[in-house]
């Protein structure tokens, strides 16, 4: 109970910071623009593309097979 206690307040506290803060954007721009520089370089990178790839079509088939299962069910 004490620790779900301490979450909410961090999470409250940090939400508090990020709202009423008037140096948030100095306090956030340098991360936001590493975050950027990062997605930039995966978007750019051909394995992660291909892995990406391989994970969409893993996802699809899995449904595929979950949508052929309902559709066997309520037949």
């Amino acid at each position: 109970m004490i620790g779900k206690l301490i979450l909410t307040i961090i999470i409250i506290g940090g939400g508090a910071f990020l709202l009423l803060s008037d140096s948030f954007e100095e306090y956030i721009s340098p991360y936001a623009n590493a975050a950027v520089y990062d997605i930039e370089n995966i978007k750019n990178d051909p394995e992660v593309q291909s892995k990406f790839q391989q994970t969409l079509d893993v996802i699809y088939e899995k449904f595929s097979t979950i949508k052929f299962s309902l559709n066997d069910f309520l037949e």
